[in-house]
């Protein structure tokens, strides 16, 4: 043969193929041990905002809100945010928004992380604000370079006058 595949070997390969799926399938691989979400904090943040801009758009509501400063303190790391930040905001016709957050986070020995966020922001009637947030961060310093591969989630913390979040790394 010159190097092609005759139709009973293509058959006997697919065979073989297909009873390796089947058993995969009828044999799953042991579940981890330990597969319960954990969680440590990260960082508290502080967020102060400038008036919001409203924008008109059909059905929506949206709003930019340019952030004026703020600052973050954890375990690993502590400084201040700078501009230029701001949240995106998009009102649903429920109430709720969503959040599209950018900060640019200054760390108190210098260096610059990029902070940005999807996340959700509802008050049901007669209920308490309730926002959760999933941070993501960027950064080519490397002290902090950790941050480019974890995970994060932030819960909403009422603070008079200001936005603020407790973030916890997802372990």
């Amino acid at each position: 043969m010159n190097g092609s595949m005759t139709r009973r070997r293509f058959a006997e390969l697919s065979s073989a193929a297909a009873g390796f799926a089947v058993a995969s399938i009828q044999s799953p691989a042991p579940a981890p041990q330990d597969d319960q979400l954990k969680s440590e904090f990260l960082l508290h943040l502080v967020i102060e905002t400038g008036p919001a801009h409203a924008i008109g758009s059909a059905g929506l509501t949206r709003v930019v809100v340019p952030v004026a400063g703020g600052t973050f303190e954890g375990p690993k790391l502590k400084g201040t945010i700078v501009g230029p930040s701001g949240d995106w905001i998009v009102g649903r016709p429920d109430g709720s928004s969503l959040l599209d957050v950018r900060l640019l986070l200054l760390t108190d020995d210098g260096e610059n992380v990029y902070m940005s966020w999807r996340g959700i922001n509802s008050t049901p009637a007669g209920g308490a604000q309730y926002a959760r947030i999933v941070p993501f961060f960027e950064t080519g310093a490397p002290k902090y370079l950790w941050l480019n591969d974890i995970v994060s989630v932030g819960v909403y913390r009422p603070t008079p006058g200001k936005v603020a979040y407790r973030v916890y790394q997802i372990l």
